[in-house]
């Protein structure tokens, strides 16, 4: 069994490789911003290539978590840590993977002739994208007020996503011809939609271990795998 000194080191070493894969997908978010301003196939292939990076980067601390369980029974709050930690790389994971899926649709946009794109969203890009780096920035310095408006930030993305809707579906009408070309941006709209739910998720999990209280957006999903972990102090 580990002594207390290099079981707290272990959980600082977590802490900054989760920091570290929360900086990596918020790289990859401005990427994707980046690529759908421009259509720029070369970038939007990037995204998808260093999605694997992002990849190994949960496996290695699921397996440093896990690592750390097998050496030292863990404390009450090291629990919510360690099953924190755990989850929120899931979500971090599942924004670098919509990240990805987003690419898909560039590189098929890329090749059509081009559309006009409702305002919408630009707004749905920024306000996520604000999202998941205040909740990093969260996480990090312990300080959950940075994530305060996280929830209307999320109203805010879910309208945007809304209006894409009313608005795609009416040129969609107009325009037959340019079908594909609206049916991918929905389909971008979705992820980006997906992606501030995720970011509302860490925000949860960062809430979890400073104060123990636990809130989901994807709430069925995760009753029950958060069922698996009772904490008592």
């Amino acid at each position: 069994m580990a002594n207390r000194k290099e079981y707290d080191d272990e959980l600082r070493e977590i802490n900054v490789l989760v920091h570290e894969m929360g900086k990596e997908v918020k790289n990859s978010i401005d990427r994707i911003i980046h690529a759908f301003s421009d259509k720029d196939a070369k970038l939007a292939a990037e995204v998808m290539e260093r999605d694997d990076i992002i990849d190994k980067m949960e496996t290695d601390i699921e397996e440093r978590c896990i690592g750390i369980v097998v050496k030292q029974a863990p404390l009450a709050s090291d629990w919510r840590k360690i099953a924190s930690y755990m989850r929120m790389i899931s979500d971090l994971e599942r924004i670098a993977d919509n990240s990805s899926d987003i690419s898909i649709y560039i590189l098929k946009l890329s090749k059509m002739p081009e559309v006009e794109v409702p305002a919408e969203f630009h707004r749905m890009f920024l306000t996520m994208r604000e999202m998941v780096g205040n909740t990093i920035e969260s996480f990090f310095t312990g300080n959950i007020d940075l994530t305060k408006d996280i929830s209307a930030q999320d109203d805010i993305v879910d309208k945007g996503f809304d209006d894409i809707v009313e608005k795609i579906t009416a040129k969609i009408q107009e325009n037959p011809e340019s079908t594909a070309q609206y049916v991918n941006y929905l389909m971008i709209a979705k992820y980006i939609e997906r992606m501030a739910d995720h970011s509302e998720n860490i925000a949860s999990w960062v809430t979890f271990i400073v104060k123990g209280q636990l809130n989901l957006k994807y709430t069925d999903r995760y009753q029950k795998e958060s069922q698996q972990f009772q904490f008592y102090e």
